[in-house]
């Protein structure tokens, strides 16, 4: 038999056939007129029998319930509940009118009164059924009309309720006749008083069934509200858990592939970004000594970095994965500007003169000469943004001394005070003509001596944090032309 410990609806299930018998009792001893004559011990030997049968049954119905997918267990532990408080009242009702001698239709009140304590028990098993749906994931999406309407389940709710109420009045206004009751004042009284009983507790698990449907209901908000408060701060990828084939599950599917839809317009999008990257980077490239490696190296310096920066407070917030991932993707146009400059200082087989390093400077305005151009034909993109901060942003100083605009602070966007350091870290570790490639812990010291000068202090942090992943991406990825033994010296 299953324990209380191994099935979820167990415990409300035994609540609701503690109930049965507490109500029936007290019922048959102080509202009915033919259970009070029967002895106390006589009625235990009637009732705990078929209790422990229908709860023994209970068990075996639940044990079949829990083998059966998911999405098929609400309708199932319903069905099976309500099943067993059947069996129990027909057993009830046979027993009282064979055994006992009751007339049929005090037998057929004690079955209806199970099968309605069946039904709101049921009802409870079903939302216990859906609440372990949600809990492990919620179920299969589905597309079309809702299949199981909640404006049509709620109408049969409300049909039943009315239907088992007018029952019980049919049902207690035909014995007042049959035994002339009604007709008297004491008679009525106590027809009263046993409908008054009967609909309070019909009115109470009414209650109960409604607290359990609204607590499913702000279960199911719940998810959807979540699921596009993440969409809106960047991280698409939950989806809304979906419990219910109505129209609170259609919503939460139609959110879901509304997202899906999102997901695939931002892959593309992405792809887009990297095409033209991939080009404008092929177009400087063709004229910059910088190599492709320089460009892996700092598009891993740059991920590491905002990884480890998102983990701060200030930062959680802005370097959500789809800002990281602009970032990173954007980190190879921070030179783009390079195209304009000319072949004799950009080939110059060593340092330059201070009038071609002014220059030189200007490819940083050429570069945004080219992303300002993208964006007054396409519109501002979170990319593009990000592209222009990068550009713009990674010859700036923390101090203010930086080019083109002399920047200082929280002024320079982020994306360039990340930049600024994974270019200046691969330009230290890079071989020159004029300069062989600086070991790491030399390169680590210039770093930490320009945190607050050169550097955003907090940036230069985050770089300490993470010094192995720099160690190892410029050993994995230096040049080909490039001593790796020196490198990772």
């Amino acid at each position: 038999m299953a324990a209380l410990s191994g099935d979820p609806g167990a415990a409300r299930s035994a609540v609701h056939h503690a109930l049965s018998s507490i109500f029936i009792t007290i019922y048959g001893y102080s509202v009915c007129n033919f259970i009070n004559g029967l002895a106390v011990s006589i009625w235990a030997a009637t009732l705990v029998p078929v209790l422990l049968g229908q709860w023994a049954l209970r068990c075996i119905v639940a044990e079949q319930v829990s083998s059966r997918p998911t999405e098929m267990r609400p309708k199932l532990a319903f069905a099976g509940e309500l099943s067993v408080f059947v069996a129990g009242g027909a057993v009830i009702g046979i027993v009282n009118t064979v055994f006992h001698g009751f007339p049929a239709g005090s037998g057929l009140k004690a079955m209806l009164g199970f099968v309605t304590i069946g039904i709101f028990a049921g009802v409870d098993q079903a939302f216990v059924q859906t609440r372990i749906r949600f809990e492990e994931g919620g179920m299969p999406s589905f597309s079309g009309k809702p299949r199981s309407p909640f404006a049509v389940r709620l109408g049969l709710s409300f049909s039943l309720v009315a239907a088992l109420i007018i029952g019980v009045i049919t049902l207690l206004v035909l014995r007042g006749i049959e035994d002339g009751t009604v007709n008297n004042a004491e008679g009525f009284r106590r027809l009263a008083i046993e409908f008054a009983f009967v609909f309070a507790i019909i009115s109470c698990y009414v209650a109960n069934s409604a607290r359990g449907a609204e607590k499913l209901l702000a279960k199911a908000v719940s998810e959807q509200v979540q699921t596009l408060g993440d969409a809106r701060e960047g991280r698409a990828r939950r989806r809304a858990r979906i419990g219910t084939q109505d129209e609170i599950g259609f919503v939460s599917a139609e959110i879901n592939y509304l997202l899906d839809e999102l997901d695939r317009a931002h892959d593309m999008t992405t792809r887009t970004n990297d095409a033209i990257m991939k080009a404008l980077i092929g177009l400087a490239g063709a004229r910059d000594n910088e190599t492709g490696e320089h460009l892996q190296r700092t598009q891993r310096y740059v991920g590491s970095l905002c990884s480890q920066l998102a983990q701060h407070p200030e930062y959680s917030a802005v370097l959500t994965p789809s800002a990281i991932a602009d970032i990173v993707s954007a980190a190879p146009l921070h030179d783009i500007g390079k195209v304009a400059v000319s072949d004799a200082i950009l080939h110059k087989p060593g340092r330059l003169t201070p009038e071609e390093y002014e220059v030189m400077k200007t490819h940083v305005g050429h570069g945004l000469a080219v992303i300002d151009k993208v964006i007054a034909d396409v519109g501002v993109t979170p990319y593009l943004a990000v592209a222009r901060d990068v550009i713009a942003g990674h010859h700036e100083h923390w101090n203010g001394a930086g080019y083109p605009f002399g920047l200082k602070g929280p002024d320079i966007p982020l994306a360039g005070r990340v930049m600024a350091l994974a270019d200046v870290y691969d330009a230290l570790r890079s071989e020159r003509i004029y300069k062989p490639a600086m070991p790491h812990a030399e390169a680590r010291k210039i770093l930490i001596d320009g945190a607050g000068t050169q550097f955003d202090p907090q940036v230069v942090a985050a770089f300490l944090m993470v010094e192995p992943q720099f160690e190892r991406i410029a050993t994995k990825f230096a040049d080909s032309g490039q001593d790796r033994a020196a490198t990772a010296a």
